[in-house]
């Protein structure tokens, strides 16, 4: 067990299961309903040790995981929950040395589960129009020790963007169809598009939007992210009485090559036609839907 230092962050655990993040100062302290406690003990205690507050209470010293700082961490908007970014980092099927695009930043959670995912060798590169936005997302991947994380201020559909030039898109906004056009051509052929959509009126829309616009992608599953977390103390065991709900749906495309273009098709698609069996391509179809494309 080896003491910390000033300027690590750690999360106290208190004896009802609640998680405190906060960074080590020398000479700071730590107040809590159950007692406070001097920042030098928690130091001293280090990852895996417990303090004892002025109160008697126990606190267990713990090392944050990135899913901790996500929710722990300062916010300007409301976070990608991780269960979702964890699946989006899945569906995007990241790798070390990847480029990804992002937008919009939020309050910088995604970024930090893209950033993990493509490592040092890779980068994110993250669009957003609000300022305090921006900052707040700067701010707390900053915080955290991320470098490969790029912040731009402005609109991802008026940006200058080389094309297919990036290995994943990752969208979290409202209307992703406005930036739609320009981060398909920036996506490299066969790689993943993912957005992250409140409700499903927003995805209808979304596939409405890709069809009209005869943009060059394939939905291969519309998601949503079960998690239900269990109260185990044996003997007893259950559900917790307080759940996460509904957050999101997850919709994954495949951007497909030039001849292909049309309006966007299901993967299950084509499956009881000639040459559509399980496991092909399906077949996909011109935009009026008169007839299989060549």
């Amino acid at each position: 067990m080896s003491g910390l230092e000033p300027g690590d962050l750690v999360v106290l655990l208190d004896p009802k299961g609640r998680r405190y993040l906060l960074r080590l100062e020398a000479g700071a302290h730590f107040g809590h309903h159950a007692g406070g406690v001097g920042h030098e003990q928690i130091m001293a205690a280090g990852y895996g040790g417990s303090v004892l507050t002025t109160k008697g209470a126990v606190l267990r010293v713990l090392r944050p995981t990135l899913e901790d700082y996500v929710l722990l961490m300062k916010r300007g908007a409301a976070v990608t929950y991780p269960k979702d970014a964890a699946a989006m980092v899945m569906m995007l099927d990241l790798a070390p040395g990847d480029r990804v695009l992002e937008a919009g930043s939020g309050s910088g959670g995604l970024s930090l589960f893209l950033s993990r995912a493509v490592g040092p060798g890779g980068r994110v590169v993250s669009y957003e129009r609000r300022p305090a936005f921006k900052a707040r997302a700067e701010a707390n991947v900053r915080a955290w020790g991320a470098e490969n994380v790029e912040f731009v201020l402005g609109e991802l559909e008026t940006a200058a963007l080389e094309p297919e030039s990036f290995d994943a898109v990752a969208l979290d906004l409202m209307e992703p169809w406005l930036v739609l056009e320009n981060a398909t051509r920036a996506l490299k052929t066969g790689r993943k598009l993912v957005c992250y959509l409140p409700n499903i009126t927003q995805v209808v829309q979304l596939l409405e939007e890709i069809a009209a616009r005869r943009l060059p992608l394939l939905k291969l599953r519309v998601l949503e992210v079960g998690h239900r977390d269990w109260d185990v103390r044996p003997p007893i065991a259950h559900p917790h009485f307080r759940q996460i709900g509904h957050t999101a749906f997850l919709a994954e495309f495949s951007k497909l090559a030039p001849r292909l273009r049309g309006e966007a098709v299901d993967e299950e698609e084509g499956h009881d036609q000639a040459g559509g069996g399980d496991g092909e391509n399906p077949v996909v179809t011109e935009a009026s839907g008169d007839k299989a494309a060549e």
